[in-house]
């Protein structure tokens, strides 16, 4: 079997993840040279490489240097959407976002995950009536893939939600309902377009 055949058998066999490259060119029966690497590349999107924590920490790693400095995540959102990147066989639970937020290697935005303690701890600046005039501006910055909207806590406070589909980053983080919110999504939207 040539090495194109053997990569798309693997592929429909969903064995995707491999500790290196050298190691799946090796498994076809096939040495590895400028060659084998040059058709490798061709499927190599379809592939994972390294160990698997090593690819896990790769997707957490790449999501928390998406997000603003010092902001809140969903744990949950966050963990949806990583999983989204991985393989079936590698999905991620809360515990492991959890333990990374408290990693500075991982954690160099100094995120924190969304709780109702944190949320009651910053109650003043959600406690705000919002008028027509903000609601409107939110309405200007949403289009296909950014999604931004006003939700209601567990306290009953009201935050600004910003979730971005892949095009802006994936992000998913909230702020407080302010005109200095709006100008950090403005500028995080545009850091994101690739």
């Amino acid at each position: 079997m040539d090495l194109r055949n053997y990569l798309k058998n693997q592929i429909e066999k969903g064995k995707t993840n491999w500790e290196s490259r050298s190691a799946l060119i090796r498994a076809a029966g096939e040495n590895v040279n400028g060659h084998t690497n040059r058709v490798l590349k061709e499927y190599e999107n379809k592939f994972h490489f390294g160990s698997i924590i090593e690819i896990k920490n790769r997707e957490i790693k790449k999501y928390f240097d998406k997000q603003a400095k010092n902001s809140l995540i969903s744990v949950e959102g966050t963990v949806k959407v990583i999983n989204k990147n991985l393989p079936k066989d590698m999905r991620i639970s809360e515990t492991i976002i959890y333990n990374r937020l408290k990693d500075p290697k991982f954690n160099k935005n100094n995120l924190k995950g969304q709780t109702l303690d944190n949320q009651i701890s910053k109650t003043a600046a959600y406690k705000v009536k919002i008028s027509d005039s903000f609601k409107e501006q939110l309405r200007k910055i949403r289009k296909p893939g950014i999604y931004l909207y006003l939700e209601t806590t567990q306290v009953g406070n009201t935050i600004l939600r910003l979730k971005t589909g892949e095009e802006y980053g994936n992000l998913n983080n909230s702020f407080p309902p302010n005109e200095d919110s709006i100008k950090i999504i403005k500028k995080l939207i545009d850091e994101q377009k690739y």
